[in-house]
């Protein structure tokens, strides 16, 4: 079965900042499309944050398939790729210090190993970035505001 992983986050500059991320994990199945999503929030740079929704995505996996990953971290889609090589090298670096955000890295090792999954990437903008933007927008403001039109009530109060 081929599986298409679409990750997304709402910032993109490398900084530790807080973010949203989302992804949709798109399968055909049977002859037809089945998706599944996920949305979270962390306080992360952006290589960590798209890989934490990857793991979150790939933890719903249960069994071997082809997977493809989409995301715009160019970072991350090429090194997932040599995932095989940093586990090899323990997650270190060529001075034997741990990689940056080894133990994400390790994660993903984890399930990609265990489920024998068969890895490739694409880089860029993709066809749920736009619903996937929209979507995080849409569950901060129910989280923090409490109601489906996004205006917070606070804000109703005062006025604004």
């Amino acid at each position: 079965m081929k599986v298409n992983i679409y990750l997304e986050t709402d910032k993109q500059c490398q900084a530790r900042v807080q973010r949203r991320y989302g992804y949709v994990i798109e399968a055909v199945y049977a002859g037809r499309t089945e998706t599944r999503e996920g949305f979270g929030n962390s306080s992360s740079t952006y290589h960590q944050c798209n890989l934490q929704a990857l793991i979150e995505a790939l933890s719903r996996f249960r069994s071997t398939c082809e997977i493809c990953i989409y995301t715009r971290d160019t970072f991350v889609a090429s090194r997932v790729l040599r995932i095989s090589d940093l586990a090899a090298d323990a997650f270190k670096d060529t001075k034997g210090k741990d990689i940056k955000n080894a133990d994400e890295w390790k994660k993903v090792y984890e399930v990609i190993n265990r489920l024998k999954l068969k890895v490739s990437s694409l880089t860029g903008e993709h066809s749920y970035s736009q619903w996937l933007q929209e979507e995080m927008i849409k569950t901060w403001k129910l989280k923090n505001c409490g109601e489906k039109d996004g205006v917070c009530a606070q804000n109703r109060i005062q006025g604004q």
